[in-house]
């Protein structure tokens, strides 16, 4: 190889990059303070890709830096290391023609810099103190040099995979949405759109490596597809008449603790609240009713009771005890389908009730659906909520006392008996 020795001695030509990485391990002062090499390293093979490098190179440069010392990058000596090719190629599994090519290429790329020898053999020793006292071989300074240039390398990088991972993860949730709605569609037969045809659309496979730009245009293509099925969806359900609360022959039961009479259906009671409320002026204790109501939900639910009055959501969230509201309506999100409960459905309830409260609807939905009052649909169930909440009839917080009162029931007092 061609190379040169600092100070007197042989000097050979050198190409232009080596005489680039030369000029560098003359700038070199050692790592900057509080950076080891092992952050060094961690910068340069997370700026890798950005540079070109490839496997190989990273490879060599991570088998050189390991065998340096910490006090090695310090400045007071420049980081050599004098490993002999066979050596290399015995750890890298790679041949001795291989890693020539390596070392020739990490010259060129300026990662290093080849102090030879008299006899341009690699050789070295140590202090006492574990000090480098004269050493030949690889001149790892122009990688402490070049500190900088692959720290900023590396946090572009991570913002890049940040972004990617939330478009593929935005994707994923578009993708299984179209899904959800075809298939709903295909359930209740609704015509007027390729539902099949979409479905396969969203189940195909996507390249295995894409690149940011690639992902950004497929999200905007799915993203258009899935805005195509929902309006197809909304004009054949609105052609069709479909009820959102599932099964006519059934009635849906009532969001509330109250026991009713199993003949009344969701229609009846809507009514019946819809004329009495235009009726205040009949009867005060009805009013005054209905006045407490409105200001008990018009409380601010706290996310204790929530967890405590339905333990079945607990399941599904990571950490309970550090549960947040985020915690529960992504929970509340990945529930949902498992009880048939489809994307439409879900949509309208957060807008109807906010996010929260949609949250809260839903876990309620879940401990009915477990307990087995809920039968023909859980997603009629929701929207039957979300009319009630329309017209100021749904009451969450009575419902989550009296859900508590399953796990936790009242102990009744004893009677006590009059001495005589």
């Amino acid at each position: 190889m061609q190379t040169v020795q600092n100070g007197t001695g042989d000097v050979r030509r050198l190409a232009d990059a080596q005489w680039a990485a030369a000029r560098l391990v003359d700038a070199y002062g050692g790592l900057p303070e509080g950076i080891s090499k092992a952050m060094l390293l961690d910068r340069f093979e997370r700026a890798a890709p950005r540079l070109g490098f490839g496997d190989g190179i990273v490879r060599l440069i991570r088998a050189l830096v390991r065998v340096t010392q910490e006090q090695d990058w310090t400045g007071k000596t420049h980081p050599i290391a004098w490993p002999s090719n066979d050596a290399l190629g015995e750890e890298l599994q790679r041949s001795r023609t291989v890693i020539q090519g390596l070392i020739r290429s990490a010259v060129r790329a300026g990662l290093v810099h080849m102090k030879d020898s008299g006899n341009g053999k690699r050789w070295g020793y140590r202090g006492e103190r574990g000090q480098i006292i004269e050493a030949f071989g690889f001149d790892l300074s122009p990688l402490a040099v070049r500190w900088d240039e692959f720290a900023d390398l590396a946090a572009a990088r991570g913002l890049e995979q940040e972004r990617r991972r939330q478009l593929k993860r935005k994707l994923g949730e578009v993708r299984r949405e179209i899904r959800t709605v075809c298939a709903d569609a295909l359930q209740h037969e609704l015509p007027g759109f390729g539902w099949n045809e979409a479905i396969a659309r969203a189940s195909g496979r996507l390249p295995r490596t894409p690149s940011l730009g690639e992902l950004e245009g497929l999200l905007d293509v799915f993203s258009g597809l899935l805005a195509a099925v929902d309006a197809a969806w909304i004009e054949a359900r609105r052609s069709s008449d479909m009820e959102p609360r599932g099964f006519e022959s059934r009635a849906q039961k009532e969001p509330t603790t109250q026991p009713r009479s199993k003949r009344t259906t969701y229609l009846a009671h809507r009514d019946e609240v819809a004329d009495r409320s235009a009726r205040p002026g009949q009867g005060g204790g009805a009013a005054d009713l209905d006045a407490a109501e409105a200001r008990i939900s018009e409380e601010v639910i706290p996310l204790s009771l929530v967890l405590e009055a339905i333990p079945e959501i607990q399941g599904h969230l990571d950490d309970v005890a550090a549960a947040e509201w985020e915690d529960l309506v992504d929970a509340v999100g990945r529930v949902a389908p498992l009880m048939g409960i489809n994307v439409s459905a879900l949509r309208e309830a957060r807008q109807t009730l906010g996010r929260n409260r949609a949250a809260i609807a839903v876990a309620t939905v879940l401990a009915r659906w477990k307990d087995g009052e809920i039968t023909s649909s859980a997603g009629g169930y929701l929207r039957a909520m979300c009319e009630r909440e329309r017209i100021g009839a749904l009451h969450l917080l009575p419902s989550l006392y009296g859900l508590k009162e399953r796990h936790s029931p009242r102990k009744k007092s004893p009677s006590r008996r009059t001495e005589r």
